[in-house]
């Protein structure tokens, strides 16, 4: 009875993060593996065999290794009232609270923000904290930066104001931005509805779990149509490149975790080259293709345009009969 009683506590209470196998380097056996998630850890809670195992008990929720899972592969599970002051749950006071404020994405900062592009977060002393550690300090502000750069899309110059205090009382709060609001262009001349900004992704919500892109990475693909960038306009995202001497293995279509690159052989009728496409706006920037990549021709540019972003599958590299295609077993040349 004990058992059972205290099973279905740590399962009421629980707050370690999701995990997608599909998505995980280990899974997908990137050179190099990946411990990102365990060596960040503060607790051991995280481990690693085949793939990533949680500890219920251990696992305080802090969301340092989601912040810092470089695939995406960890997301934690974050509710609040957009356009309010957030504080962590270290903090007492009637504010609305997440357990961490290391579990915020980039995109939640950008809902946080208030009308005039503020976003308040208060915390304790992290350095004492039993749930995250210093770290978070740091983790915060590199999503900070990064919710920065998409919401300067949007015209505004966010500013995320991070507070140190042990209780933190909030009553009333008319500078609340809604979602709807934020979807539909708050911070400037609303210029889409709001099935207009989920259009992009509509493509991304069908299929099995497998084929879906991670959450956050929707999302913030969703605020970036939201802001309609000119063509030409740099976005916040980072794209591989590939350089001659490609020779068409399989490598970066097999680690890729979400399925951003895709291999194509022509007929025999027609030549018999090859093409490496890439879907853009499926790439997470997660470095598995550059590290596993046996020639080490590829790399990660942030110069990335909105309408490259935005413009579909795209060929990133072909190489035409007689170029030196690795050998590549006939059942699986097609991916």
């Amino acid at each position: 009875m004990f058992d059972r009683l205290l099973n279905f506590i740590v399962k009421a209470t629980n707050l370690q993060p999701s995990y997608t196998p599909e998505h995980c380097l280990v899974v997908k056996r990137a050179v190099g593996g990946c411990t990102i998630c365990h060596d960040i850890c503060p607790h051991r809670a995280i481990t690693i065999t085949r793939q990533v195992a949680i500890d219920d008990i251990d696992c305080t929720g802090c969301g340092l290794c989601v912040e810092a899972c470089p695939s995406q592969a960890l997301e934690a599970s974050v509710a609040f009232q957009p356009g309010a002051p957030l504080k962590c749950s270290q903090v007492t006071g009637s504010a609305q609270s997440v357990q961490c404020l290391a579990r915020l994405q980039p995109s939640d900062l950008v809902r946080l923000a208030d009308r005039q592009g503020v976003v308040t977060l208060v915390r304790n002393d992290c350095a004492s904290c039993k749930i995250g550690a210093p770290a978070v300090i740091e983790a915060l502000d590199r999503t900070a930066k990064a919710a920065q750069a998409l919401a300067a899309l949007q015209g505004v110059a966010l500013k995320v104001s991070v507070q140190v205090a042990q209780k933190y009382d909030t009553t009333d709060n008319p500078k609340t931005l809604s979602r709807r609001e934020l979807l539909r262009g708050g911070w400037r001349s609303a210029q889409h509805t709001a099935s207009d900004l989920v259009a992009p992704l509509e493509q991304f919500s069908q299929g099995p779990k497998e084929t879906l892109l991670p959450n956050e990475l929707r999302k913030q693909l969703r605020l970036l149509s939201a802001a309609a960038p000119q063509p030409d306009t740099l976005v916040p995202w980072r794209l591989p490149r590939i350089a001659e001497g490609c020779i068409m293995c399989p490598v970066c279509t097999n680690v890729c975790p979400t399925k951003a690159f895709r291999r194509e052989f022509d007929p025999p009728s027609e030549g018999g080259g090859a093409a490496l496409l890439l879907a853009p706006e499926r790439c997470n920037g997660c470095n598995a293709c550059i590290t596993s990549c046996p020639v080490k021709v590829i790399t990660l540019d942030d110069q990335v345009s909105w309408s490259e972003l935005s413009g579909g599958e795209q060929v990133v590299y072909r190489r035409e009969v007689g170029q030196g295609l690795a050998s590549v077993p006939r059942q699986t040349r097609s991916g």
